[in-house]
């Protein structure tokens, strides 16, 4: 396999960089000239140009941004990596035992770049340091330890799960190389990190990549990535619009659909005790639309709780996305709702459907999507009316549960756990029963004792919360490259060795 050499830029060259894309100057390091790679698997060699801060480390276990994390699948390899949809593919695990609250891994055969076999101590080095590392840490909430045994490391799950294996996704690297920040962790990627801050083709890694070359390209702050994409400063960006912003660069574009589940969160209280009310809410949003529109196409309509991609990975029926008007009145009108008060409002007699949808007014996403939510509503016979406040009254709300209807959304781990809204002083749980049958229902889908299908079933006669719909990141990038998007969104650059050259 061909020397590939990533140099790190130096404080000095980073700032001559930036200055330059920021002025519109496509000014980067220049590849060595060397012949191109992978011409030995008969792969188009082609440049790869990546962005880094140079101000926050790259040890993926300390590093506070997304970007230097993303890195370490350059020079890192998983357990298990998990797939666009949500199957764990073994990388350096031969094999996984799950057994209720415990998930125990056999290693399968494989080397750091300095000839060292991996070992079940280093796997346990890696997930103590993940558990100490905020960003894995959360992502490994309910993976509370993990132990040799022999060969094989033994995890333990704060409950059974069935799809354990898809939170083994951190980085393994040998012991004793990633305790600080200024550490040089020794991984089993395809590259490996030097001390020098070069990385270069690992000896030990039977696999290779097509990339003739990938550089570092230093970035100040988010505000120049944009830029440095667009001149051909960089080769590939990832926008996550977290912040409801939405922006399209002049580039290749591909929607990535996410872990993000956006939902309409229900009081439990007053008419919303009602299960046949609630289901009424469901059939009168238009998740669909609110994907389109609302979400200005970064989002895919969600009719079932888990992610689309799972929900068709499990032949689970598509269901309702677009909004059923006749259905939900239907259902109102068995219910008695079908005359009006002096005040204009459909009631049954005792109760009317006045209710307040609460949205947190910093993200421009939610709060068009809130809007559009109350119109479809007021359209089937609800009186809805939006409350958009500042984030920190928002969560407070909510927390103390002075809701009758709020938009929310979470981030589910790589596992679709909806233990969020499930679980005790779960992030989403304000407003749900627990004594619901869809909870226990939950509870023995996690325990492999019933299938995605039956929990769906429990959930839809339920209904604790309304799924809307699965926020998209967007992926922009460079006319000459076909990125690898067969991996799950959690994992910026995918596999790095499938990715080809375009065309």
């Amino acid at each position: 396999m061909r020397r590939k050499t990533i140099k790190i830029l130096c404080a000095l060259l980073a700032a001559l960089l930036l200055f330059s894309a920021c002025a519109g100057d496509a000014g980067q390091e220049t590849p060595a000239d060397e012949p191109a790679g992978g011409e030995e698997s008969g792969q188009t060699a082609f440049s790869l140009t990546l962005p880094y801060y140079p101000n926050d480390s790259l040890n993926p276990y300390f590093a506070a941004s997304a970007l230097n994390r993303a890195l370490a699948s350059l020079f890192c390899e998983p357990l298990y990596r998990v797939g666009s949809d949500y199957t764990p593919h073994a990388v350096l695990a031969a094999s996984a035992e799950n057994s209720g609250t415990t998930l125990t891994v056999t290693l399968a055969d494989a080397h750091f770049s300095d000839g060292a076999a991996v070992s079940a101590a280093d796997v346990v080095y890696s997930f103590e340091r993940a558990k100490e590392s905020g960003w894995y840490a959360s992502r490994l909430s309910s993976v509370t330890a993990a132990r040799r045994s022999g060969a094989q490391v033994v995890f333990t799950l704060a409950a059974p799960n069935v799809y354990a294996a898809n939170l083994l996704t951190f980085p393994i690297v040998r012991s004793g190389t990633a305790d600080d920040a200024e550490s040089v962790p020794t991984g089993t990627g395809v590259f490996t990190l030097s001390a020098d801050g070069t990385l270069s083709d690992n000896p030990s890694s039977q696999k290779t990549c097509a990339a003739q070359s990938v550089t570092l390209f230093a970035v100040k702050d988010t505000a120049h990535l944009v830029n440095a994409l667009e001149i051909g400063n960089i080769s590939y960006l990832f926008d996550d619009f977290d912040d409801g912003t939405y922006s399209r660069p002049s580039a290749r574009t591909t929607f990535v659909t996410m872990n993000n589940l956006v939902y309409l969160g229900v009081s439990g209280t007053g008419v919303l005790q009602s299960s046949a009310v609630r289901t009424a809410i469901y059939y009168a949003v238009d998740q669909a639309n609110l994907a389109a529109s609302a979400y200005r196409g970064c989002a895919e309509g969600a009719a079932l709780p888990f992610h689309p991609a799972f929900c068709a990975a499990q032949n689970l029926s598509a269901g309702k996305t677009a909004a059923d008007p006749d259905t939900a009145a239907d259902i109102l009108s068995r219910l008695g709702y079908n005359r009006y008060n002096a005040d204009g409002l459909l009631t049954n007699g005792t109760n009317t459907l006045e209710m307040t949808l609460l949205v947190n007014a910093e993200n421009t996403f939610r709060v068009t999507a809130a809007y559009a939510i109350a119109e479809s509503l007021n359209a089937a016979g609800f009186s809805v009316t939006v409350e958009s406040v500042p984030s920190a009254d928002y969560l407070n709300r909510i927390a103390a549960g002075q809701f009758t209807l709020y938009l929310g959304e979470v981030k589910l781990g790589e596992d679709l756990s909806l233990s969020p809204f499930f679980a005790e002083g779960g992030a989403a749980a304000a407003g749900i029963d627990k004594t619901l049958p869809v909870c226990s229902a939950y509870t023995a889908f996690c325990a492999g004792e019933t299938d995605a299908a039956a929990f769906c079933e429990a959930f839809l006669d339920d209904m604790p919360f309304i799924p809307l719909c699965y926020r998209s990141g967007l992926a922009a990038y460079s006319a000459q490259i076909a990125p690898d998007f067969s991996t799950a969104a959690y994992d910026m650059y995918g596999d790095i060795t499938l990715w080809k050259a375009n065309g």
